[in-house]
């Protein structure tokens, strides 16, 4: 029996490209609940819960009506996020030797619903829905093990930003940076294409 190992993976900025619906459904946010907060603004705190990026820019109230507007806008303009290319392919070979669980700052209604509509192979979901804390705690690592009573050393993150490095140092679990994200390149490995997960995470798993 091959022993569970774990390839868990960030949702936006990996597997999707979601900017410009984030940027849609923000502008009509701000603008509706009189925020007056840019959209720059709000990506500097990407990761992070919804109701955290809020808290970051100052907002301390109204977190479920905001967040209901915002998923709905969300919702309703789907059709403009993207899926990277290759990524697809690449998670069908990975799926074959690891279990794909997937990691989100988004509720686990929009993400299942991203996930089903572009054919996303995965294993499992852990959004902010599921645990008390999310990134850059190390609840969601926790949830897992405990759940397929895995070691640290069969789980490999695979991120693209700060917030997403700092959770796997937090989790005590190897990190892997794709370099095609939102982010500024950190930490020991960096991928520059999809494809070359196969053999990067091959590598950090092989000896457990």
């Amino acid at each position: 029996l091959m022993s569970k190992q774990i390839l868990a993976i960030d949702l936006d900025g990996i597997i999707i490209n979601s900017l410009k619906n984030m940027k849609i459904a923000w502008e009509s946010t701000s603008k509706s609940y009189c925020l007056n907060i840019s959209f720059k603004a709000y990506k500097k705190y990407l990761g992070l819960p919804f109701k955290e990026i809020l808290k970051k820019n100052g907002v301390y109230y109204n977190h479920k009506n905001i967040s209901k507007y915002y998923n709905k806008i969300s919702l309703k303009n789907f059709n403009v996020i993207k899926v990277y290319k290759n990524v697809i392919e690449t998670l069908n070979i990975l799926k074959k030797s690891y279990l794909i669980v997937i990691i989100t700052s988004k509720n686990r209604f929009r993400a299942k619903k991203i996930l089903k509509l572009k054919k996303i192979p995965y294993d499992d979901l852990v959004t902010p829905d599921d645990v008390l804390r999310g990134k850059p705690y190390n609840d969601s690592i926790l949830y897992i093990k405990k759940k397929y009573l895995v070691k640290n050393n069969a789980i490999v993150y695979v991120g693209d930003l700060g917030i997403d490095y700092k959770f796997a140092k937090n989790s005590k679990i190897k990190f892997i940076f794709a370099n095609w994200g939102y982010g500024k390149p950190i930490g020991k490995f960096t991928v520059t294409k999809p494809k070359g997960l196969v053999k990067m995470v091959s590598n950090l798993l092989k000896y457990n």
